[in-house]
């Protein structure tokens, strides 16, 4: 599982660092030019075309320097099939689909190959010498998802914007957006890889179990993320600002409400978690689990802030995020060094908690989103509420998955009641209102209304 789990993240590291910022600024681009009616198809094959040509170079040089490294018992066999791992992700070009909005696109083909992909899993991962096996099961999903992708679009280009001038790349906007949001994407990515260089494959297997588990929830929480991301970049080419801070409020507001007691939930049941889902080999992974459950929280916070800057700050905010983002880069590689060396993959779960809680510091104190102090203070207090519930479980002799469901269903479902009925929070009403027939009747008539 180390050597597999090294793989996956040297190649995202890769990945990050080659990309120069494209998968961020494509998105923001994308959503741009279609907002304002502009062609796409130049821009689209000119990202593509430099994201493939530096991930193959930063590959090549990867090899090189670790392809004799003695005291690797599995990552040897892998590391030739990485290269086209990396190629499935650059083609996959998820970036141009965020920009237009097409999630739907993204969630059928995620749902469909997935699935036959934990299938594969189920059939024909038996023993753990089938490890190149596993490995094989994800490249092939990730190359089946970008021929997925490009086949829309590709058909999305032919009806692109006709008759006018091509856009062509904003280097210096380009450059802005690698410097700061790539250098934050790949820290996770930049520790693994360290901790696989500087310790062994066993103690990344811990690491990588347990960053992968707190992460689970970064599907459902970046999800608004993702969705908010287009609409920055459009609001802020039609120089909408009033509605630019009435988003960044609403995202900040949803995210605090969704990810807090899920941290609260992860540093609670951290045992139960890994017993069930990985097995009792994996104890050493709880007290990583336990370490990083403020994760998501922080993760999703700076993700949105980020984003919101260097989407619509002026040129002062954009380069003190690319400052900000660079010298906690550089204090995270040394900080992880030192710690490795001493704890391991411990060690390596301190550094990213520290590391992803101090550029959500330090977001909030450069672009200042308006936070709801008593909406905060409400989410806190109803979530120490967890605690006697989980108390009463752990003195049980029920089995973990039981634990499980019913702490988190009823921690879930007691934070929801408390948060609606006593502090009056909006969320359960949005929602309730989003999926209402009235609503979606409203929608479906804005869809055919004229631009």
């Amino acid at each position: 599982m180390g050597a597999v789990n090294f793989m996956e993240y040297a190649v995202g590291l890769i990945w990050s660092l080659a990309s120069l910022g494209i998968p961020a600024y494509g998105m923001y681009r994308v959503a741009q030019l279609n907002a304002l009616q502009l062609p796409k198809r130049a821009i689209f094959w000119q990202m593509s075309g430099l994201h493939t040509l530096f991930s193959v170079i930063g590959f090549g040089i990867f090899y090189w320097m670790v392809k004799d490294k003695s005291q690797w018992n599995y990552v040897q066999v892998l590391l030739p099939f990485g290269v086209v791992h990396l190629l499935g992700n650059c083609l996959q070009a998820e970036w141009y689909l965020q920009g237009m909005q097409r999630f739907d696109i993204t969630a059928y083909r995620t749902l469909v190959f997935r699935i036959l992909g934990i299938l594969a899993i189920l059939l024909l991962i038996l023993k753990p010498g089938d490890f190149l096996s596993y490995y094989w099961i994800i490249v092939i999903t990730v190359v089946l998802s970008a021929l997925f992708n490009n086949y829309w679009i590709q058909k999305d280009l032919r009806n692109d914007t006709k008759g006018m001038p091509a856009p062509t790349l904003e280097w210096r906007t380009l450059l802005l957006f690698y410097s700061g949001s790539v250098f934050i994407s790949c820290t996770d990515f930049l520790d693994a890889t360290l901790l696989g260089i500087f310790s062994s494959e066993a103690q990344l297997g811990f690491y990588s179990n347990a960053a992968k588990l707190t992460r689970i929830s970064l599907v459902i929480i970046l999800a608004l993320n993702t969705v908010v991301y287009p609409q920055f970049s459009a609001d802020h080419a039609l120089g909408n600002k009033l509605r630019l801070k009435e988003v960044l409020g609403r995202s900040v507001d949803w995210l605090l409400y969704l990810s807090i007691p899920i941290c609260f939930l992860y540093w609670l049941y951290a045992d139960s978690l890994v017993t069930l889902i990985s097995g009792p080999a994996f104890q050493a992974s709880v007290p990583m689990v336990r370490w990083m459950a403020a994760i998501p929280l922080c993760i999703s916070l700076s993700n949105l802030l980020i984003y919101y800057g260097l989407s619509a700050g002026d040129r002062t905010t954009k380069n003190r995020i690319v400052a900000g983002v660079l010298v906690g880069l550089l204090l995270s590689t040394g900080l992880n060094t030192w710690l490795i060396a001493r704890y391991g993959g411990l060690g390596t779960a301190l550094n990213s908690m520290l590391i992803e809680a101090g550029f959500a510091v330090f977001f909030i104190i450069l672009l200042k989103p308006q936070l709801q102090r008593k909406m905060l203070t409400t989410t806190l207090l109803t979530c120490l509420l967890f605690i006697p519930l989980h108390r009463l479980l752990s003195v049980t002799n029920w089995n973990d998955l039981s634990k499980l469901l019913v702490g988190g269903i009823s921690s879930l479902t007691l934070y929801a009641a408390i948060q609606h009925y006593l502090w009056k929070h909006s969320f359960l009403s949005e929602l309730t209102q989003l999926y209402s027939p009235k609503n979606s009747k409203l929608k479906t008539n804005n869809l055919n209304a004229k631009p």
